[in-house]
C-alpha cells in the first residue's frame, strides 16, 4: 500500500523514497504520509505498546533489586503477575478503539484498480 503504483522500474519503490529521489511528485504519491500523520501514527503505536516495555523494565527491576527484600518481594511479585496477566486482556478490549483512532489519523486513500 505504501509503494508507488503502476508498472516499470519505480513500482517497487516506496512513496517516500520515490518523492525524495525525484521518481514521482507529491501529488502522484497519494499514499505518501505527511510528517504530521507519520508522527501521529508513531505516537499512537508507541502509546499502545508502551506497557509491554514497562512490564519488562519492572520485571528486571524486581529480579535484580527487589527480589532480596523480604516483605516487598512477595507483594511486588503479586502485583507484577497481576499486571502481566491483565495486560493482554486490556489490549484485546481496547483493540477496537486503537483501530478506530488509527483509521481516523490515516488519510483517505483509494487503491488503484488492479492492485
Amino acid at each position: 500500500m505504501n509503494f508507488i503504483h503502476g508498472n516499470g522500474p519505480r513500482k517497487d519503490v516506496c512513496a517516500n523514497c520515490g518523492v525524495n529521489k525525484g521518481l514521482t511528485s507529491k501529488e502522484d504519491a497519494a499514499n505518501l504520509f505527511s510528517n504530521e500523520v507519520a508522527n501521529a501514527r508513531m505516537n499512537l503505536v508507541s502509546r499502545r505498546w508502551a506497557p509491554f516495555f514497562w512490564i519488562v523494565i519492572l520485571w528486571n527491576a524486581w529480579y535484580f533489586f527487589l527480589r532480596e527484600v523480604n516483605i516487598w518481594n512477595w507483594v511486588i511479585l503479586g502485583i507484577l503477575v497481576l499486571i502481566t496477566l491483565t495486560l493482554p486482556v486490556f489490549l484485546l478490549i481496547s483493540k477496537a478503539t486503537y483501530t478506530a483512532k488509527m483509521d481516523e489519523i490515516t488519510p483517505e486513500y483509494k487503491r488503484p484498480d488492479g492492485h
